[in-house]
């Protein structure tokens, strides 16, 4: 219906600010945006949604944004491969926001919002685009590319969907879970406009000093990308993405543990069997298995790759609250035939607990980007459909961001479309149904006929491992 540009209060950003570009923000320049989808049952009528709604979250998000303002800000890319990239945020800067109503029916909202297969293309008008780079204030100057653009979709009397879109290079999950936090805080207050301070809790930290780069990987990043175009790199993909579906998997904490008992019965020499460890792992040995026998895949390596956050691991350790990207990766790989054998699950949670535990708890000094020099090397050799990569994280809790509508029901990633990557939460039913917590559930796309044999092979492993408990 309309693009509404959204700004921080005038008077609370009244100078030019400047951040820059750490190493750990350096590596994420090239890649795709990320994409999230938030849905809440809601039977809002249309004009309590125009007139009510929409300025409430307007004003909402300007009070978020004032804290947040390296949001509204921009990427500026100097034509000087000499010149580090920054993000420049200038008074007038603003966030785009999209207001959309869906001519949908209450049936379409409630196949959006379950679990099963769906096509991917569904959920793409919900997601918004960011603006595209633009030169900045002269051709020699580069280019300014816009961080961060947001969506919020009316189903008429069903409910509401909030789109959200980011540059990765701002700030990773947990800045931007930190963000939408305190656009919910100030949304959810009944009188927004009397609200200007957010507990500190919410508060970022943006401070750089503490950072420390001693493998000189900032130049390193740079050296790999400079050459890049990334303001052409980060055109919106997803109307090219045609043939895939997405469902949802749930393990509980009952299954991950009836899981984990089984592993350690098969490799009981196995550390760091978590409950991540074991989740992650049967995804895997399914995804490997039904590939196998989608497409007749028998030998070859497998690879394992996830993202951790490494704030209090870093010497000296940045806070919880710390804007920016602090992320590593663990890295791990298995042969085809380990995985989907006998043993193969507990070979996956061999090799993912051991990928994690030489990454975050060698104790080796700076073992948290030990061989980063060669990571871009080592992504570009990669093969996509050999890579079990994870996206999101089951340490935020996006079902229980409440924006005055309760909280949500359906927690979605349209960018792993593109990339591949599976994603991961806290699983939302096991909440619902009253269960201890714990469980996690996995966002799946692939296409249709791996679909097909992905769920048939993911449900009947659970049916095995249950009657297993059952006979001892």
């Amino acid at each position: 219906m309309d693009t509404i540009p959204v700004a921080p209060p005038p008077e609370s950003t009244e100078e030019t600010t400047l951040l820059p570009l750490t190493f750990l923000d350096m590596m994420w320049l090239p890649l795709p945006h990320v994409h999230r989808l938030l849905f809440y049952p809601n039977p809002v009528s249309r004009t309590h949604f125009l007139h009510t709604l929409i300025p409430a979250i307007k004003t909402s998000l300007s009070q978020s944004l004032q804290h947040y303002t390296p949001l509204a800000g921009r990427l500026i890319l100097s034509p000087h491969i000499s010149v580090l990239p920054e993000i420049r945020y200038a008074p007038g800067d603003t966030v785009p926001l999209v207001i959309a109503v869906s001519d949908s029916s209450e049936r379409v909202f409630e196949h959006l919002v379950s679990d099963g297969v769906k096509s991917c293309s569904l959920f793409h008008p919900l997601v918004p685009s960011l603006p595209p780079a633009a030169s900045t204030e002269s051709p020699a100057a580069g280019f300014s590319l816009p961080l961060l653009a947001l969506q919020v979709t009316l189903f008429p009397d069903v409910g509401i969907c909030v789109g959200v879109t980011n540059h990765h290079v701002v700030g990773d999950a947990r800045s931007i879970f930190g963000f939408m936090k305190s656009w919910a805080f100030f949304s959810s207050n009944p009188n927004p406009s009397t609200i200007s301070d957010l507990p500190s809790q919410f508060l970022p930290v943006y401070d750089r000093r503490p950072i420390t780069d001693r493998r000189g990987l900032g130049k390193i990043f740079w050296d790999s990308l400079k050459n890049i175009k990334i303001h052409e790199t980060s055109l919106h993909l997803l109307p090219s993405i045609a043939g895939k579906v997405r469902a949802t998997f749930t393990l509980t904490s009952d299954q991950i543990e009836m899981l984990k008992n089984r592993i350690l019965a098969r490799r009981p020499d196995i550390p760091h069997v978590s409950s991540f460890t074991v989740a992650c792992a049967y995804v895997w040995h399914c995804l490997v298995r039904s590939r196998h026998e989608v497409g007749g895949v028998y030998s070859g390596d497998e690879l394992f790759l996830c993202a951790a956050d490494c704030r209090a691991r870093l010497d000296p350790p940045l806070p919880g609250n710390y804007f920016g990207n602090c992320l590593t990766a663990c890295f791990g790989k298995a042969e085809v035939g380990e995985l989907i054998g006998e043993d193969g699950l507990a070979e996956a949670a061999a090799v993912i607990g051991d990928s994690v535990r030489r990454r975050l708890y060698s104790g080796e000094g700076d073992g948290l980007f030990e061989g980063a020099e060669d990571w871009f090397k080592m992504f570009a050799g990669m093969r996509p459909d050999r890579v079990f990569s994870l996206a999101g994280s089951p340490n935020f809790d996006y079902y229980g961001l409440d924006f005055g509508w309760g909280k949500g029901k359906k927690f979605e990633m349209p960018s792993i479309d593109i990339t591949g990557a599976i994603s991961i939460g806290a699983s939302r039913i096991e909440e619902e149904e009253g269960g201890g917590g714990g469980g996690r559930e996995f966002g799946v796309t692939l296409p249709v006929t791996h679909m097909d044999t992905f769920a048939k092979i993911f449900a009947q492993g659970l049916i095995f491992v249950r009657l297993n408990k059952l006979l001892e």
